[in-house]
């Protein structure tokens, strides 16, 4: 027997070393697909790849979301109010991975009007050249979660800062649409003209097409607003709604002074 005991123990041996040299078992968490990429808020996305068992977060371009973990290779979440385009990450108590592709936030709100279409010709009707009064423009389809609204008109000249026309705010829920020549809904803040609290009309300079840019936007809620209402430029407000902004929709509209 102790002759065999040299070869036993050299096999042992080799065993043993061969058992270390394996590498572990990688148990790291992959994505890979998600389905769909391209959503509105309230849509359901689900997260496909391995090792998702322990998962302690999930966030989709750095916001954290809620999140439900089907099995070991799935994930679903619902959208958030907030959520903004970006990579989605999942983190799991043996590392973090983050998708190669992004979530791609859509559009829900449309913006539109029965006096003019996007990307068509601006009404000499609402421009100095004419009685200059406010367009009407109207809105549907806002994301769950809409508790008022604002709307602001600007063009963009070729140097300088945007000329704003109009800048509406305090506008509930319950309004979809400002008249034609508007001075009772909402509430108007300070375009960039001698007379700022209404709208003024267009009246640009120089020969050729000029763009002008009509938004709504879909606010959580009615922004705090800490200046007074001559103060409530464009700029002011865009900042004063930034974190409460669910969605936005544009019209661009087009005119040529005669």
């Amino acid at each position: 027997m102790r002759k065999y005991f040299p070869v036993l123990f050299f096999a042992m041996m080799s065993m043993f070393a061969c058992k270390k040299n394996n590498p572990p078992v990688s148990l790291s968490p992959g994505i890979t697909s998600i389905s769909p990429t391209n959503v509105h808020l309230g849509d359901t996305i689900t997260i496909s790849g391995a090792h998702f068992t322990g998962t302690t977060s999930v966030m989709i371009n750095g916001m954290n979301v809620t999140f439900t973990v089907i099995n070991d290779s799935t994930i679903i979440v619902v959208i958030p109010q907030g959520t903004k385009s970006g990579p989605v990450t999942v983190t799991t108590t043996n590392g973090t991975i983050s998708s190669t592709i992004n979530i791609q936030m859509l559009s829900k709100l449309v913006a539109y009007s029965s006096a003019f279409i996007n990307n068509g010709l601006y009404p000499k009707l609402y421009t100095c050249d004419s009685t200059g009064i406010s367009p009407t423009i109207s809105w549907r389809d806002a994301p769950i979660g809409t508790n008022a609204y604002a709307v602001t008109m600007h063009t963009i000249p070729p140097t300088g800062a945007n000329h704003v026309y109009m800048v509406v705010y305090n506008l509930p829920s319950s309004v979809t649409s400002l008249p034609e020549n508007n001075t009772t809904v909402g509430t108007y803040g300070a375009n960039s003209f001698p007379n700022p609290l209404k709208y003024d009309p267009p009246c640009s300079q120089g020969p050729g097409l000029k763009y002008y840019f009509l938004t709504v936007y879909a606010l959580s809620q009615q922004p705090n607003i800490t200046v007074a209402q001559n103060q409530v430029t464009m700029d002011y407000l865009k900042s004063a709604i930034s974190n409460i902004t669910l969605d936005t929709s544009m019209i661009t509209v087009g005119y040529a002074r005669p």
